[in-house]
């Protein structure tokens, strides 16, 4: 039987946890991309119920960030409240995304530095982000002009294919490697 000092442990515990990065790494881009779909889904309901220009300025709504704590507001407004709140509620879910995504493209980069798909799709998920956010203010501030819609929706797609071969690449990873958390 083969004494460990506590170095020895404690190096086995580190390297078992790096071990399972990865493992944590396609779950969160997973979860990434299933919300960046939800997030269009909830933009194409705001659009279909004419809700695009329900909080008519960017980036409040109302000139406040939580229009519903402001019953007056709510009440004063050209748009139902469930308009309000789907917009309100679209403005909300892009925010908690883009941190998402964010978060993924760190992780990408500690955890698969060495694969290259993992870390540039998610990079490139990342660096749409930007642009995307322009173009949903644009959105908002130029009054729904096609073009900028279209654009809108369009970088929405090339985000979530981002995030689709990020996360297919790393469950792919993963597979061959067969590192699963112990």
């Amino acid at each position: 039987m083969t004494e460990h000092s506590p170095t020895d442990t404690l190096v086995e515990q580190i390297e078992q946890r790096r071990r399972r990065i990865p493992f944590r790494y396609r779950h969160l881009a997973g979860f990434t991309l299933v919300c960046t779909y939800i997030l269009m889904l909830l933009g194409a309901y705001t659009s279909a119920i004419g809700a695009g220009l329900s909080c008519p300025d960017w980036p409040t709504c109302y000139g406040t960030v939580v229009p519903f704590l402001h019953p007056e507001i709510v009440a004063s407004a050209p748009y139902t409240a469930v308009q309000i709140f789907a917009e309100w509620a679209h403005r909300g879910l892009a925010m908690v995304t883009g941190l998402l995504i964010l978060g993924t493209t760190l992780a990408a980069w500690r955890s698969h530095r060495e694969h290259r798909l993992v870390v540039w799709s998610a990079t490139l998920a990342l660096g749409f982000l930007p642009v995307q956010v322009v173009l949903g203010g644009l959105t908002v501030t130029q009054s729904l002009r096609p073009a900028i819609v279209t654009s809108h929706l369009g970088v929405a797609i090339l985000i979530l294919l981002s995030l689709q071969t990020t996360t297919l690449a790393a469950w792919y990873d993963a597979r061959e490697h067969q590192s699963p958390p112990q």
